[in-house]
């Protein structure tokens, strides 16, 4: 039996909705995060400038971190919060220069195979590939040839070690996301306990200090001129 409902209206102004069945569920207010690369609290100032208030707004900028966060309506709970970071680039993680990760020789004569555009001189990193495929052997024939018996065998080891692979040689590639590529000078560095192999580059750590700081302060200087009532933290 349907039930009878009287509503009055007060006036004209107000409005009633009624709805028959089950009604949606009622959901809290969720706060929206949004993260990307360095520049993407900048990216989203220039789309949405007009919908924030900018003396209630705040950037924070953590380097240590190497983030930039904006904050958005920083009174309200469920103001709109943008991360950007600073991140590694894909491929310089996979190439682990200055990282202390080792690879066995094939592993890394494979890493150079399967991505030799990464290589200023592809030419040179065949011959990089067919060098280290070939290394444990080589190295092992010299020592035999070489070997005096008076137990210097680590030392002989080391010394064939460094002379059988090119002293350095040059990769191009981004050293973060969304930054440009760079060439840099690595050199391979092997164990001759166990011939596991590592890259080493000065050149590609100065550029990761250096980027630390001109990448954030190019960011921060685009967002002063684009919104300079945002107040800029740095922590």
């Amino acid at each position: 039996m349907n039930q009878e409902l009287h509503v009055s209206v007060i006036n004209d102004e107000n409005e009633l909705i009624i709805r028959q069945g089950k009604a949606l569920d009622l959901h809290e207010p969720i706060q929206v995060e949004l993260s990307g690369i360095l520049d993407s609290p900048l990216r989203w100032l220039e789309k949405k400038l007009d919908l924030i208030t900018q003396n209630l707004s705040h950037i924070e900028v953590d380097r240590n971190a190497l983030t930039i966060t904006l904050d958005v309506h920083e009174k309200d709970d469920f103001g709109e919060v943008i991360h950007g970071k600073l991140e590694y680039h894909p491929m310089f993680l996979l190439f682990g220069v200055n990282s202390g990760k080792y690879l066995t020789n094939v592993q890394m004569a494979q890493l150079f195979k399967m991505n030799r555009t990464a290589f200023e001189n592809q030419s040179i990193a065949m011959q990089l590939v067919t060098d280290l495929q070939k290394f444990q052997a080589h190295v092992a024939k010299e020592i035999e040839k070489h070997n005096d018996n008076k137990g210097n065998v680590r030392d002989l080891r080391a010394q064939i070690v460094t002379s059988n692979l090119p002293d350095a040689f040059n990769l191009v590639m981004p050293v973060f996301k969304g930054t440009r590529k760079h060439t840099f000078e690595v050199e391979v560095y092997i164990n001759p306990d166990d011939f596991t192999c590592t890259l080493v580059s000065p050149t590609a750590n100065d550029l990761v200090e250096q980027m630390r700081d001109s990448e954030i302060d190019q960011v921060l200087k685009e967002i002063q001129a684009l919104a300079p009532d945002i107040a800029i933290i740095e922590q």
